[in-house]
């Protein structure tokens, strides 16, 4: 059912901002091997080597913001109760996403340099900054699709 896809996708994205949201939390535990192996700057790295709070301080923000963004997913398609500015914010996040998405490539290619600053080992178009791109493509596409069309009943009664 065609109608149904929108509610679909916009869970599948509400679903991986909540493995997202895990995965930051449980980084730091790991260490600076962990940090290495989902492809972290080696400066977030070094850094958690030497025992810094930055990294994880920036896994728990990280976090912080893909459980809001969980939150706002599940509340549109009725699993929790409605949060304020559900669309509005539902597309907010969408944009950002696909900003993202669509940035950070764009950099590498223009300006590896400003990239590298901001992210430590990403220096060019390699496959951390593809993969977190495309992942992000397909998450802001599912919130976009959730603010744009609702796909529950729950959603539409409220």
């Amino acid at each position: 059912n065609l109608s149904r896809i929108p509610q679909l996708w916009l869970f599948a994205s509400g679903l991986l901002c909540a493995v997202g949201a895990l995965m930051h939390l449980a980084l730091p535990l790991g260490g600076p091997d962990w940090y290495r192996f989902v492809g972290a700057p080696q400066g977030l790295v070094a850094m958690a080597a030497a025992g810094l709070a930055r990294p994880l301080i920036a896994c728990i923000a990280i976090a912080c913001v893909l459980g809001v963004f969980t939150s706002y997913a599940f509340s549109a398609l009725g699993f929790v109760r409605r949060l304020p500015a559900l669309r509005p914010v539902l597309c907010v996040i969408g944009l950002i996403l696909t900003a993202r998405a669509v940035w950070l490539p764009f950099l590498a290619v223009t300006d590896p340099h400003a990239l590298e600053r901001l992210c430590g080992r990403c220096n060019d178009l390699n496959v951390f900054v593809v993969a977190t791109s495309v992942l992000c493509l397909f998450i802001g596409a599912g919130y976009l699709l959730g603010a744009w069309r609702p796909g529950s009943n729950a959603m539409r009664q409220r």
